[in-house]
């Protein structure tokens, strides 16, 4: 019986740590320092883009975590390029870039 009870305990335990990560929402905007500048990125419309799909970009391109640093914008490449999922990078700076852009903080 205290197995079963044991058994139980740990299911019941590990079922709440996968709801408490489900739980977690991810920023809806995060701003990136480049040479170029303060450089938004919006979460939210990524997210949408991929239908909710998160290993599109994660761990693939991107760390999960805000508190890892980025290596370069060669996960933006993956998408951002001529015939890629979204507008190519070239020719296009002032939509990642903007002169007037954000601060970061």
């Amino acid at each position: 019986m205290r197995n079963v009870i044991a058994i139980l305990g740990a299911v019941a335990l590990a079922g709440l740590g996968s709801v408490a990560a489900q739980d977690k929402k991810p920023p809806e905007r995060i701003v990136f320092q480049s040479k170029q500048g303060a450089t938004p990125f919006l979460h939210a419309r990524h997210i949408e883009r991929e239908k909710g799909e998160c290993v599109s970009c994660h761990d693939k391109q991107w760390p999960k975590s805000t508190a890892e640093p980025l290596k370069s914008s060669d996960g933006c490449r993956t998408c951002h390029k001529a015939d890629g999922k979204a507008f190519a990078m070239a020719g296009n700076c002032d939509r990642c870039h903007p002169k007037d852009g954000p601060k970061a903080q």
